[in-house]
């Protein structure tokens, strides 16, 4: 079975989970853990954790998801922390 197409009208949301993704594929690649990352956010680890949750739409029912939990300026510094390249910066910040 191939991937189901993702429609123009979830863009954002796409975009945003898409990000999510990626810094945990990060956290993991560079073995890093949300508690480095909360810390070059200036954030607490608890906070990072729910940054990065993807709701669980049958668990999660009724529960409203954070719209942008990240700021550009954030974005910036988690792509100075991986050392991501520039297209790959270039991706994330079009969000």
């Amino acid at each position: 079975m191939g991937k189901i197409p993702r429609i123009e009208a979830k863009k954002k949301e796409y975009k945003l989970k898409d990000l999510k993704k990626w810094v945990k594929i990060k956290m993991a690649e560079k073995n890093k853990t949300q508690a480095d990352v909360a810390k070059v956010l200036d954030l607490s680890q608890g906070r990072v954790s729910q940054m990065l949750k993807v709701p669980d739409p049958k668990r999660d029912k009724g529960k409203k998801e954070e719209k942008d939990p990240f700021s550009y300026g954030q974005v910036l510094i988690l792509c100075d922390f991986f050392e991501a390249d520039s297209d790959e910066k270039a991706r994330l910040l079009t969000l």
